[in-house]
């Protein structure tokens, strides 16, 4: 079952240098139980494109298109109705979270308050699930923790209190923005088992956004590839790194440690991003691609349009034959066959 639809959305903010397209005709889908990932470099347009669908905007953006939670249309909403949804149908795990907790108050009461919000039950009932919840993302002793105020905590630990504040209403949509950056491998195991509980549990669909293409590897279903506010491929997963198809997800893959062996540099993609400010009037990747055509500087970037391959789309001009081989032997896939 389609559980959220993303179609032409198009996000802009407002700058005293002009308006700023973070994102800019985005189309996607993620069904009920279903894990996408959204990559990326930095300033892409994922984190933009996570709050454009959680409502979260500062009045500096418009935003336009369609957003729809199984079949209710989310863009024009009422704060109130939106607010309403937010943290019972779908919740968010925000990046940095000392933005997010309130710094003067206690982490019990900000947990008990999310949890009574969404639910009928006592305050003492309240307690235990959020207690709970402390306990189920690893934090110790989560009675005491309970008593501790946000800046009281490691940056680490700020983090799995968000993760379990975003869990406790069992959302049946889970936008995750890099979620385990700031913990060790151990926790980063535990969270990912979360977040595959919350899957089964609730057939949650759960858009991960990260810049880990192993934790992609390990959790998602389908990758989305994200460069200058626009969606370059999406694919099956194990079908993107086994046959990428866009020259911007080659220098991704190729730039993974292990990849081209021990002793040798990691590859960096040539270039920086463009201003979106003013981005290139054809393929936004162009002035960065060893590949680029005329056409490809000049004319409107093509649409995301499927390929040879099964379940995949992606926006190039390039031929099949050309993206199955270069995309093999540049991403460095070639080597681990």
């Amino acid at each position: 079952m389609r559980l959220l639809t993303v179609d032409d959305l198009r996000t802009t903010f407002r700058t005293d240098d002009g308006p700023v397209g973070a994102v800019d005709g985005v189309s996607l889908s993620v069904d009920a139980g279903q894990v996408l990932g959204i990559v990326g470099e930095s300033g892409c347009g994922k984190s933009a494109l996570s709050l454009s669908i959680m409502g979260l905007l500062p009045k500096s953006a418009t935003i336009t298109g369609s957003i729809r939670l199984g079949e209710q249309e989310l863009v024009g909403l009422a704060g109130s109705e939106l607010r309403q949804l937010r943290g019972d149908d779908m919740a968010m795990i925000f990046q940095d979270p000392m933005t997010s907790l309130n710094p003067v108050m206690r982490i019990g009461e900000q947990l008990i308050e999310a949890i009574r919000l969404h639910q009928r039950v006592s305050k003492a009932e309240a307690r235990r699930l959020a207690v709970d919840g402390l306990a189920a993302v690893g934090i110790p002793s989560p009675e005491d923790r309970m008593r501790a105020y946000p800046l009281e905590l490691s940056g680490g630990m700020r983090q799995r209190v968000m993760i379990a504040m975003a869990l406790l209403n069992r959302p049946r949509l889970l936008i995750a923005d890099e979620p385990t950056t700031a913990l060790d491998v151990t926790t980063q195991a535990q969270i990912l088992e979360l977040m595959r509980e919350l899957r089964r549990e609730v057939d949650a669909a759960i858009v991960l956004i990260t810049h880990d293409l192993g934790v992609v590897a390990e959790l998602c279903d389908e990758v989305a590839v994200m460069y200058a506010g626009r969606i370059v491929e999406r694919a099956p997963v194990a079908e993107l790194f086994a046959h990428p198809q866009h020259p911007y997800t080659w220098g991704l893959l190729a730039s993974l440690p292990g990849r081209s062996g021990a002793e040798e540099r990691l590859y960096q993609i040539p270039g920086t991003p463009p201003s979106l400010l003013h981005p290139p009037a054809g393929c936004r990747f162009a002035p960065r691609c060893a590949f680029a055509m005329d056409a490809c500087r000049t004319d409107p970037a093509p649409l995301l349009t499927a390929t040879a391959r099964a379940g995949s789309a992606v926006a190039c001009r390039l031929d099949q034959t050309t993206r199955d081989r270069e995309g093999v032997r540049l991403s460095g896939t070639e080597a681990e066959r």
